[in-house]
């Protein structure tokens, strides 16, 4: 039997972005049994299934104020959570670490270089390729340092996926779900954490 998880959609509009929902949902389906809700719908950061993935977004830290729920969730949840772009940086920024806006938006495939190939990032070698598309990025500040640990990073960003220290939340800046064969053994990954938990 599948595990159960919570995919909180985050896109700026649900409408217009239906095909990144669906992306997500295509991606998870072979290893979840799934809900979705979207990030405004969410009135509990008490989740019933089995984990938790938040889904990216166009909005922008900088610019647009991070749903107080979704905080609360981060700080609150002992469930294993995945945050995906905006997922990764508002779980970073929950926590009180520095997410600031790139030069330049981030649109190609990026070579991931894996510091620990435990757990999300298991059998996933040291080194492979993504999709990434993003225009802000976490930096690997002293709050950040405290709270979590380096996974991996790229040539683009120094901060590509993390691991909460004392919690089972996991972020990656980026896309998982556009990723192909990597993505899937994320997923994968993801979902035996979800398991064992």
């Amino acid at each position: 039997m599948k595990p159960s998880v919570l995919l909180i959609e985050c896109h700026h509009d649900p409408e217009e972005e239906k095909d990144k929902l669906q992306a997500y949902i295509d991606w998870l389906e072979p290893f979840f049994e799934m809900t979705h809700v979207y990030v405004v719908d969410l009135t509990s950061p008490e989740v019933k299934e089995d984990g938790v993935v938040v889904t990216g977004s166009r909005w922008q830290i900088a610019k647009d104020p991070v749903p107080e729920i979704i905080t609360r969730l981060y700080l609150e949840t002992t469930k294993p959570l995945l945050g995906i772009c905006w997922g990764h940086q508002t779980l970073a920024y929950a926590w009180g670490a520095k997410v600031i806006k790139k030069n330049r938006f981030i649109e190609r495939d990026e070579v991931i270089r894996v510091l620990r190939t435990e757990e999300l990032l298991y059998n996933m070698g040291l080194f492979f390729t993504v999709s990434e598309s993003h225009c802000e990025h976490v930096v690997p500040d002293r709050n950040l340092k405290k709270h979590f640990e380096l996974l991996a990073y790229s040539s683009s960003c120094k901060v590509e996926v993390i691991r909460h220290k004392a919690r089972p939340l996991w972020g990656v800046q980026f896309h998982p779900e556009r990723s192909g064969a990597a993505g899937r053994r994320l997923a994968a990954n993801f979902a035996e954490i979800v398991v064992n938990q």
